[in-house]
């Protein structure tokens, strides 16, 4: 009995992960295996959005779930919605040059949604 008490007593409660907010750039690129076309959003500038220290944005899901929401709206059922962000606009850059070059090489049509039509909002606490 007295092992249990002094172990109890010696335990930690665990660190919550340390979270950044910051300015975060992000695409939304979505994709459907039953059709040649392929979405992908305008980059986006969001503030104070936040980051873990591995840099892995929080509620991305909620990101995703948002466009995949704005396309179901537009009559495009049944698309997998990815998200790419990074904190340096060129870096972002970058990376969707590669998905769109990919995208392409498969004989995919890409069309690109305007921040105008559809715009991120960052997701509430779930």
């Amino acid at each position: 009995m007295l092992v249990f008490v002094v172990t109890q007593a010696s335990a930690k409660e665990p660190k919550a992960p340390k979270v950044y907010k910051t300015t975060v750039y992000m695409v939304g690129v979505a994709a459907s295996f039953n059709d040649s076309v392929a979405y992908y959003t305008e980059m986006q500038e969001l503030n104070d959005t936040e980051l873990d220290r591995k840099r892995y944005l929080h509620r991305r899901s909620g990101y995703s779930f948002q466009l995949r929401d704005y396309l179901a709206e537009q009559g495009r059922q049944n698309y997998t919605c990815m998200m790419l962000f990074n904190t340096k606009k060129n870096k972002l850059e970058k990376r969707l040059a590669k998905v769109k070059n990919r995208l392409t090489k498969d004989a995919i049509k890409l069309i690109e949604v305007k921040e105008n039509d559809f715009k991120f909002t960052k997701p509430e606490e779930l």
